[in-house]
C-alpha cells in the first residue's frame, strides 16, 4: 500500500464530509436553485462527484461502470450525503487493500484503455477536488459567505500536523 494514495483518499473523506457539514446548514431550496456551474444546481454537482466515485470505483474493482445506484437515486439531501460518504470510504478501503500497480483494461468509445489503477484513484481525488471548488463558488452565487476551507493544505494542518 502507497501511503501517499492513503493520504489522498483521508484527504477526500475530510473534504467531502466538510463540505457536507457547510450543505447540510443551507435549507434544502438552496441546493436545488439553478445557477451558473458546470451543472445547474449544487445537488446535481454532488451528484455527479457521487457517481464518478462510484462509476470509477466499481470498474477498479474489475466489475465495468456500474453507477445506476446514483443515476436513479432521488432521495432527499441527507441521504445523498451519507451514501456519498459511504462510496469515499469504499474508495479508501479499495486504496488501503488494493495493488495500485495493476492495471486497469476497459473500453470506452470504442477505445481500449490499460490504465494503472493509481493513476485511476489520483484523477478520482483530483476530480472531487475540482468539483468542491465548484460548489464552493455556487454558494458564493447564492450568497453565502462562511464556507469551510477544503483545501488539501487545510487537511495537512488540521489532521496531518495535529496528530503529530
Amino acid at each position: 500500500m502507497n501511503q501517499r494514495y492513503l493520504d489522498y483518499a483521508n484527504y477526500n473523506i475530510w473534504a467531502n464530509n466538510r463540505l457536507i457539514n457547510n450543505l447540510q446548514l443551507l435549507d434544502n431550496a438552496l441546493l436545488t436553485k439553478e445557477i451558473i456551474g458546470s451543472f445547474s444546481t449544487i445537488r446535481a454537482t454532488i451528484k455527479h462527484i457521487w457517481f464518478a466515485e462510484t462509476g470509477w470505483l466499481s470498474r477498479l474493482n474489475e466489475k465495468g461502470w456500474e453507477a445506476q445506484k446514483v443515476t436513479t437515486f432521488s432521495g432527499i439531501n441527507q441521504l445523498l450525503f451519507k451514501e456519498w460518504q459511504t462510496t469515499s470510504l469504499d474508495f479508501k478501503k479499495f486504496v488501503k487493500q488494493s495493488d495500485l500497480e495493476k492495471l486497469i483494461q476497459f473500453e470506452h468509445n470504442g477505445m481500449l484503455f490499460s490504465i494503472p489503477s493509481r493513476e485511476i484513484v489520483h484523477t478520482v481525488f483530483n476530480h472531487g477536488t475540482y468539483h468542491r471548488g465548484q460548489v464552493v463558488m455556487m454558494m458564493r452565487q447564492l450568497g453565502i459567505t462562511d464556507i469551510v476551507q477544503t483545501d488539501y493544505i487545510e487537511w495537512v494542518r488540521e489532521v496531518k500536523i495535529g496528530n503529530a
